[in-house]
């Protein structure tokens, strides 16, 4: 099996269990933290990273994976349910043939459906974002950054943007925030209720509690696609059908697009587990860390994963990652703009033409005057 296809599934199902994510027993303590995250406190802060660890040489070899080599991600979701508001920060670093060291913000008003980008992180050249949009734009990039330093204080609305991209009919299909909060609510509860029945059937023995406090428990092969199995049963559930159909119509996915595609989303899903469990030279182990916090709750997960593919048996090849989280039952979130620091991705559009314009007319005179085509 490719090792591609193999990440995909258990990426996936690390996820659930993130996503799904104290008794007297190590697996008591480990089940009670997990079904402790279908309860989200009012405010919380939660971050996720992921580590690659090891790349396979075939993978190195391809140019297109380039950036995994090293491949560090880090976001940090700071939500308070009240004010229906989030901040999101995302710092991607890379150590392979291609070299990315960049951190980038979101700001979410749920209630006004505003989406927030603040320019600011183009101007912070703590990262190396600037050289390398420098490198192929000619260093034009830095020079648009110096002829217009007041955009270092402005925030760019999405909102106008996603509307664009959502067809007139997936607008009038769109749901509420009720009820897609209800959904997701829903699903949870479900997801986690899968995921924590599942390691409460396992032997009690498999569970390792440290001197710390934290809990691990090995999971094979064996054990990805048992579970996946669980939660692929979900699809048949007309209920967990009309949650995820209510996520998606709100993100501008029509109901009959939905209705068209879930049905070979899960007939994927279901082949992709079956060919994994037919596949005799795959090997997977997940080593999967709770330190429980109080309430229950989990206050850090980590999941070292390892994929070893041993079709070749004297170059067998492995993928290692690393994924962690750490939750907080508070949240500090930035001021957010006011609507005179507010422009719209038109207007910034129009900033970059102009600005576009200016440098190749200083750079060669009037022979090139139509920008649009090269900043779109």
């Amino acid at each position: 099996m490719k090792m591609k296809k193999l990440t995909l599934l258990v990426l996936t199902l690390v996820m659930g269990i993130v996503l799904a994510a104290c008794g007297n027993t190590p697996q008591e303590k480990f089940t009670k933290s997990v079904e402790k995250t279908s309860e989200p406190a009012d405010q919380s802060t939660s971050t996720i990273g992921i580590t690659v660890d090891e790349l396979p040489a075939t993978l190195k070899a391809q140019q297109s994976a380039a950036m995994l080599e090293g491949l560090t991600v880090k976001m940090t979701v700071a939500n308070d349910q009240k004010a229906q508001k989030s901040a999101t920060t995302i710092a991607v670093k890379t150590a392979g043939l291609v070299n990315l060291d960049t951190t980038v913000d979101l700001l979410v008003d749920s209630k006004a459906e505003k989406v927030y980008f603040p320019l600011s992180d183009l101007y912070d050249d703590k990262g190396n974002l600037t050289t390398l949009l420098d490198q192929v734009t000619s260093g034009m990039f830095s020079q648009i950054k110096k002829d217009n330093p007041d955009l270092a204080t402005k925030y760019v609305e999405f909102s106008d943007l996603a509307k664009d991209l959502t067809d007139e009919k997936a607008k009038k299909e769109a749901t509420n925030t009720k009820e897609v909060e209800k959904a997701t609510k829903d699903l949870s509860k479900k997801v986690t209720k899968t995921v924590t029945d599942y390691f409460n059937s396992l032997p009690e023995d498999r569970f390792k509690e440290g001197d710390d406090g934290e809990v691990t428990v090995k999971l094979t092969k064996t054990d990805i696609t048992k579970l996946a199995n669980e939660l692929v049963k979900l699809a048949d559930d007309k209920d967990v059908k009309a949650d995820l159909k209510v996520i998606a119509t709100s993100q501008g996915v029509s109901k009959s697009d939905f209705d068209e595609q879930y049905a070979s989303a899960v007939k994927s899903a279901k082949d992709t587990i079956k060919d994994l469990e037919d596949e005799k030279d795959a090997a997977i182990t997940i080593d999967a860390t709770i330190k429980p916090g109080k309430n229950d709750s989990i206050e850090n997960m980590k999941m070292k994963v390892k994929i070893t593919d041993t079709s070749d048996k004297e170059n067998p090849e492995s993928m290692a990652f690393t994924m962690t989280m750490k939750t907080t039952d508070s949240a500090k979130l930035p001021k957010f703009p006011e609507a005179s620091d507010v422009i719209s991705t038109t207007e910034l559009q129009k900033i970059m033409e102009e600005a576009t314009a200016s440098y190749y007319k200083s750079m060669y005179g009037d022979a090139l005057t139509d920008t649009s085509d090269i900043v779109q």
